[in-house]
């Protein structure tokens, strides 16, 4: 019962909201390209990682800033705007962008798709903790979720035909 007491209050989502703020996240980023340094010099790998969190979290800022959604009314809300989740978004890409980087660096087969399992549940109770919290409606996190992927998707694709092109010569 005292279980349920703390999911409603959103105590247990206490620890996935701390995995989603943006000095974790940047500060994972760092050891992230470090990793990427020592274990093989690819700076190219370096660059998807610069790109893939960097650039969603400006574009996050950017979209907040032009849409201007205010937050759910609730005391000791926060000032910032609420569309898009920069939880959902910024949790999603660094967790997507550790899992990918991960299976470029070392050959997990079989444990390639736990490490994938393990990203999307993570994105997920990153995501779920803002609404259980009330800093933001459902659809917030289920645009930050959107617009996380799609800037993941795009910052690979970028990374493979530029792959591909260096690879060709």
């Amino acid at each position: 019962m005292a279980i349920c007491r703390a999911y409603r209050k959103g105590a247990l989502f206490f620890i996935f909201r701390a995995y989603g703020e943006t000095k974790f996240i940047f500060t994972v980023a760092i050891i992230l390209c470090i990793l990427i340094w020592l274990r093989k010099k690819d700076f190219r790998l370096i660059g998807f990682v610069i790109f893939s969190v960097g650039g969603g979290y400006g574009l996050y800022q950017l979209l907040k800033r032009l849409i201007e959604r205010p937050r759910p009314d609730i005391a000791d809300q926060f000032s910032t705007f609420s569309f898009p989740s920069g939880h959902a978004v910024h949790g999603l890409l660094y967790v997507f962008t550790i899992a990918y980087v991960l299976n470029r660096l070392y050959n997990f087969n079989k444990a390639s798709l736990i490490v994938w399992i393990a990203a999307i549940i993570l994105t997920l109770l990153i995501g779920l903790s803002r609404i259980t919290e009330a800093r933001h409606f459902a659809s917030d996190v289920i645009a930050g979720w959107s617009l996380g992927y799609s800037w993941f998707i795009f910052i690979v694709w970028l990374y493979l035909k530029n792959k591909s092109t260096h690879s060709d010569s």
